[in-house]
């Protein structure tokens, strides 16, 4: 049976607002490019091939995710890295775009998400010892600064940046999909409350942050492809994180 969706949520955005046609069809037309791009890289990945064939372990989750857990931590780093980046907050793009970056940490902070991460951590059978126990890897520490490596203050790249944070939104909303269909449903198991929420609230946020970029960059199809090309690094990226986390898991493994 499909469990009903978490839609309750802090979010202070009006998203009733309607979108200039060609700002909506352009829209359609990079989420469904995402997805499309997001399915791909997924699908070549050994990590995520591991999870459709039923071979990802509890330990290896539970690597993963535990690593995971340091990440999710600072994420607001990131959204703060663009907040930053947002040259005047009148500017009406800009404005637009800090209020959904704002409103993400906002949400995220608000509605206790750490908590229901730590909660999703048990339900991988982590205890708080365990959990409290672990150190940060070079896998989590290198995801982190990549970010910044790439985006950092004093490049002009912010509607890359934004467009780069937008995917990795929509990325984790289908990757949290895989999760709950591979490992929880194949397993029997309830699906964690973080997990699903991350699977539908995603992709809000994909589209909060995206508009700011689409309506800047409407028409000029030069900075849309170099939209499009960070969109697809930002996935790229996120999907290499798993394959180094699962790198780290094997080598510990066979060191032991």
């Amino acid at each position: 049976m499909k469990e009903p969706a978490i839609t309750l949520t802090s979010s202070r955005l009006n998203r009733d607002i309607e979108l200039p046609p060609a700002v909506k069809a352009q829209e359609a037309a990079i989420s469904s490019r995402t997805v499309a791009y997001c399915d791909e890289v997924l699908n070549r990945s050994r990590f995520f091939c591991l999870l459709k064939d039923y071979a990802i372990t509890p330990a290896m989750m539970q690597y993963a995710f535990l690593q995971y857990y340091f990440w999710r931590d600072q994420l607001h780093q990131w959204f703060g890295l663009c907040i930053v980046k947002a040259g005047s907050c009148t500017d009406p793009d800009h404005k637009s775009a800090i209020m959904s970056l704002a409103d993400h940490t906002f949400t995220d902070l608000q509605d206790d998400h750490s908590e229901m991460y730590v909660e999703f951590l048990h339900e991988l059978g982590l205890s708080d010892t365990e959990i409290v126990a672990a150190r940060r890897s070079a896998a989590t520490t290198s995801y982190e600064r990549s970010f910044f490596d790439e985006f950092g203050y004093g490049t002009d790249n912010f509607y890359e940046a934004l467009a780069a944070l937008s995917a990795r939104e929509l990325c984790v909303s289908i990757r949290n999909a895989r999760l709950l269909q591979s490992y929880f449903d194949a397993r029997g198991m309830k699906h964690p409350t973080w997990l699903s929420l991350h699977a539908e609230l995603e992709v809000n946020h994909f589209q909060d942050s995206i508009r700011p970029v689409l309506t800047r960059y409407e028409g000029d199809s030069v900075k849309l492809s170099s939209v499009i090309k960070a969109v697809e690094r930002g996935i790229d990226r996120h999907v290499q994180y798993f394959e180094d986390l699962l790198l780290e898991y094997e080598s510990q493994a066979n060191a032991v």
